[in-house]
């Protein structure tokens, strides 16, 4: 923290993601994601080696602009393993390492614009959360098999090919949802949000039989 802080090439750097915006403790915390926005066109990485359980993620200044662009930009696919940071943002959890007047206006702004498209950030955050916890559940395993008609009545998240019931789709949303500490009020929205994604995706699936 104190070379990030003191090196004259950092614009500004933010820890972020499971480590300060879900709802776990202290053994439950995977990583500790760091994002580094370097001055001009510099992207570098630093000599020293990364903390084990630490992911640092190096950008330049003007790639961090791009991305915190909401609206059109916010779910741009040039971008998406920048998506859960700017998901820090956008869910109040940030702990800063070096600021700067950028990074202050960067989050004023987009946090100013969030709440047109809460629903759909926050969705998306949600249901990678999903696809996280489907993954390390070992009663779920991926099926390498054609859609039959058995799987009419079960759903997979986008990005997972691994099905479920509707009943296990609701309950694994609800859990990721508190994990995530989205907000009480929000939650529905949310859950009615990702439930319309599956049912279509297994909607279409269907029709392509």
């Amino acid at each position: 923290m104190n070379g990030i802080h003191n090196s004259h090439d950092v614009a500004f750097a933010f820890i972020y993601g499971s480590a300060i915006n879900s709802n776990l403790g202290l053994c439950d915390i995977e990583d500790v994601d760091v994002l580094i926005a370097t001055q001009g066109d510099k992207k570098f990485v630093y000599e020293w080696d990364a903390l084990r359980g630490a992911e640092i993620r190096y950008l330049r200044l003007s790639e961090i602009r791009d991305i915190l662009r909401v609206e059109k930009r916010l779910f741009s696919t040039t971008f998406p393993r920048e998506f859960n940071s700017l998901g820090g943002i956008l869910a109040n959890g940030l702990v800063v390492i070096k600021p700067s007047s950028d990074l202050e206006r960067m989050v004023f702004n987009v946090r100013e614009s969030f709440h047109k498209i809460y629903v759909k950030a926050l969705s998306q955050m949600v249901e990678n959360e999903c696809i996280k916890r489907i993954k390390e559940r070992s009663g779920f395993t991926k099926r390498n098999r054609p859609f039959s008609s058995h799987d009419e009545r079960r759903y997979a998240f986008y990005g997972s090919d691994v099905r479920i019931s509707l009943d296990e789709a609701r309950s694994i949303i609800d859990e990721s949802i508190k994990r995530k500490n989205i907000e009480p009020g929000k939650a529905p929205a949310i859950a009615r949000s990702i439930l319309k994604r599956i049912k279509t995706r297994n909607v279409l699936e269907i029709h392509r039989r």
